[in-house]
């Protein structure tokens, strides 16, 4: 769920060319983010959006509650759909900002 909306945001935002604020004359010139803002975005909210360590207790919780089959599916699935958000997310960027 959380980890994968949280994937296809980061993909975006890594799909986004760099651009130099002070080289562009007006904003629609900027079709991209600056470094500053990938960072702020990639790491502030995207880091504090999905927040891994609830994941893996999640994992830990159904483990330890004998739920094998739920915890090894849900652990799996996460982390395909996340890899797989994340590659979307970074193709939209580049296509749409591309045009």
């Amino acid at each position: 769920g959380i980890n994968i909306v949280g994937s296809f945001v980061l993909g975006t935002l890594a799909g986004m060319p760099t651009v130099d604020p002070a080289a562009a004359s007006s904003l629609d010139q900027r079709r991209g983010i600056t470094a500053r803002s990938r960072l702020c975005m990639g790491v502030g909210f995207c880091g504090s959006f999905t927040t891994f360590s609830t994941f893996s207790v999640d994992v830990a919780t159904m483990l330890g509650k004998g739920e094998m089959t739920r915890a090894f599916s849900y652990l799996a699935l996460n982390n395909v759909g996340g890899v797989m958000a994340a590659f979307a997310g970074f193709n939209v960027a580049k296509r749409i900002l591309s045009r």
